[in-house]
């Protein structure tokens, strides 16, 4: 199920993984930063992030939006670069507060206002929408830079 919410698309570049990320090495002047984790595998972070306070030269306590890549041959001696999402921490973290603050109002025997069962849902969904609208601004940043450089 997790799957299905998060974020992926992929691109094409026109030569092998080498010609690739020797072209990413000449051309470093893109609108995020890459980070090599693997030699297939990267992650690209958004150099503004707004809800996680990341501003160009001013980070903040998370990586901000960021999105993950891997590399792939093709049959025909192209490369594949598949993009992904992962699931973010602050949905966790919301979820675990939303749980805890009802354990304790369980545990309490407390009555709450019926708007509280609603605030849980409607905070998620309006999280993931603004982090989404993000993510896929990054995407189509990076896949204009991969067009860039062939």
């Amino acid at each position: 199920m997790i799957d299905k919410i998060l974020l992926k698309d992929s691109i094409d570049f026109n030569g092998t993984i080498p010609e690739l990320k020797e072209k990413i090495r000449q051309n470093r002047e893109g609108e995020f930063e890459l980070e090599w984790i693997d030699q297939y595998d990267f992650k690209f972070l958004s150099h503004f992030s707004l809800g996680t306070l990341i501003v160009n030269g001013f980070p903040g306590a998370t990586d901000g939006i960021k999105g993950y890549g891997n590399l792939s041959e093709t049959g025909n001696g192209n490369t594949r670069i598949k993009l992904k999402t992962k699931l973010r921490i602050e949905l966790y973290f919301a979820l675990f507060v939303f749980v805890f603050i009802f354990f304790c109002g369980f545990m309490a025997d407390e009555n709450f206002p019926i708007w509280i069962y609603f605030l849980l849902p409607i905070s998620l969904l309006w999280f993931w929408f603004i982090f989404r609208i993000q993510e896929k601004r990054l995407f189509e940043k990076f896949k204009n830079y991969i067009k860039r450089i062939k």
